[in-house]
């Protein structure tokens, strides 16, 4: 592979149409303006020869900056690739670039992942980065929009990002994406609150969810056993779910003789169970007389 420098024109290049950074603006260059200005460009750009002239593998921005400046002539290597190759080497060299945002470098992650069929080992040795690294990058592009924009605002860090990126749960994201902005939080605490969310068992959907018996109401279940026979009721069971609490009384019989045990029932539990200071009341007066 060729790694001679040579000084072209800088209108002989043209960008390459399938980079992976994306839209560059001219406000995102002023640093590197700046520092071409005073220093020149001192990493050649990586180009291809193809057809129609020579095409950019790596190093838009300096070319994108150095025709701002009005230079002239730019340095490059020129190396022989197909087009394949060429999207391939592209994303190698940029992700091992610091001036990509994590998006970016996720992104890149991705297309080298999905369309040119690497593996995360594969990745993992092309560009010096551990495997778990590039996997947690991967994850960014699933994050609701409003943390990703927080991202690329700088409102979060990468840091940030990649410990809320742990949940599955979009909603349960945002609510820790809101509550970092709130607090300030640093990246221990997204880990943290990571973490909480994570341990929090999600609640059974209400059809599905067991009923449990309410504590407490044990002592009102023996009550209502108390006040029928054996064989006027089978079963009394309290119960509740989240919007109800439900009493169940088996009675035994048919139809007809069911519904006086009910009536018999209704008597005593309601009139004189239930208003038992009535009831003491009433007895009170039956001694007067």
């Amino acid at each position: 592979m060729s790694k001679t420098i040579t000084e072209i024109p800088i209108d002989n290049l043209q960008p390459n149409p399938l980079q992976p950074r994306g839209v560059i603006t001219p406000e995102s260059l002023t640093d590197l303006i700046e520092s071409i200005r005073q220093h020149g460009i001192v990493e050649p750009l990586i180009v291809a020869k193809t057809p129609a002239g020579y095409q950019i593998i790596a190093g838009e921005r300096r070319w994108r900056s150095a025709k701002i400046l009005g230079l002239k002539t730019v340095p490059i290597i020129i190396r022989k690739t197909t087009p394949r190759q060429m999207l391939e080497l592209a994303l190698i060299e940029n992700v091992q670039r610091e001036n990509l945002n994590p998006l970016e470098r996720a992104k890149a992650f991705q297309q080298l992942e999905e369309e040119f069929d690497l593996s995360l080992g594969e990745i993992s040795k092309k560009i010096s980065k551990s495997m778990a690294y590039i996997s947690n990058s991967i994850r960014l592009l699933a994050l609701p929009d409003a943390v990703k924009d927080g991202l690329l605002s700088g409102l979060i860090s990468e840091g940030h990002a990649r410990a809320i990126a742990g949940l599955e749960n979009n909603q349960k994201i945002i609510n820790i994406y809101k509550q970092i902005l709130k607090e300030k939080g640093s990246v221990r605490r997204a880990e943290e609150l990571t973490r909480l969310a994570k341990n929090q068992s999600p609640q059974p959907p209400a059809a599905n969810r067991p009923q449990k018996m309410i504590k407490g109401y044990e002592k009102i279940s023996n009550k209502i056993k108390n006040s029928l026979d054996d064989s006027e009721a089978t079963k009394v069971a309290i119960s509740r779910s989240r919007s109800q609490t439900k009493i169940t009384i088996t009675f035994q019989g048919g139809i007809e003789e069911t519904e006086k045990k009910l009536n018999k029932f209704y008597r005593k539990f309601t009139i004189e169970k239930l208003n038992p200071q009535n009831q003491e009341a009433n007895n009170e007066s039956r001694l007067d007389q």
